[in-house]
């Protein structure tokens, strides 16, 4: 088996027209917890959002031919909705790719870009069905390969979302003492081992540390003091 992190951009810009409408009201969809195919067409996607919820209500209730059903859940941190809808013919033939191969998606799905729509995607399967998958997914949409490596189930999921080179930097950090109390290493030093700058090792210690805890938290954290 092996796991692909991708991000994919539809060649039209968006996924379905109703992002457009979306982004006009000024709310930004963060990711995609869930997915579900309802045999009427419709599709049931659970999305993490950040903005008004009140404009997205309006939104979504001024389009009654395209959705179904919706429902919030304003206690979430971030905010959580569930909407059911009927997908644009792009978006149709996307997920029937995402549904024609042996091939699982990782949840959740990033948004990485709004406008034009981006999203990470990270899957795993039989390396055959996943090269098939995208090769099919690159008829309807720009596709960018940030990692493959085979897949190892006991590996923690934040350390498998992290790109190859990411990985690299982490263990070199760990190996040369970075993390150790007192540190016994710096940036300039880790720069040179890694055959780069100091403020791209920086930089790629963010990441990893953001992706970390990210992982730990539980669900609905906040940074408040209490």
């Amino acid at each position: 088996m092996w796991e692909v992190s991708y991000v994919m951009t539809p060649n039209q810009g968006y996924f379905d027209r109703a992002e457009t409408i979306i982004w006009e009201t000024g709310v930004r969809l963060e990711s995609i917890r869930s997915m579900e195919f309802v045999a009427d067409g419709s599709v049931v996607i659970v999305y993490e959002i950040d903005g008004s919820v009140d404009a997205l209500r309006r939104c979504l209730e001024n389009a009654p031919e395209k959705v179904v059903d919706y429902a919030v859940a304003r206690d979430a941190d971030p905010v959580v909705i569930q909407i059911r809808f009927y997908p644009d013919e792009t978006l149709t033939q996307l997920l029937s790719v995402q549904r024609s191969f042996g091939v699982s998606v990782r949840f959740p799905i990033r948004y990485v870009r709004q406008d034009p729509a981006s999203v990470e995607i990270v899957e795993v399967g039989p390396r055959t069905e996943l090269n098939s998958r995208i090769r099919e997914t690159r008829k309807l949409s720009s596709v960018y390969i940030e990692h493959v490596h085979p897949y190892h189930p006991s590996t923690p999921r934040w350390f498998a979302q992290l790109t190859d080179r990411q990985q690299e930097v982490l263990r070199t950090a760990v190996r040369t003492g970075y993390y150790r109390v007192p540190r016994e290493t710096t940036h300039e030093d880790l720069a040179a081992e890694l055959d780069c700058c100091a403020s791209t090792v920086g930089q790629h210690l963010r990441r990893i540390e953001a992706e970390l805890v990210a992982s730990i938290l539980p669900t609905g954290s906040s940074t408040g003091a209490t």
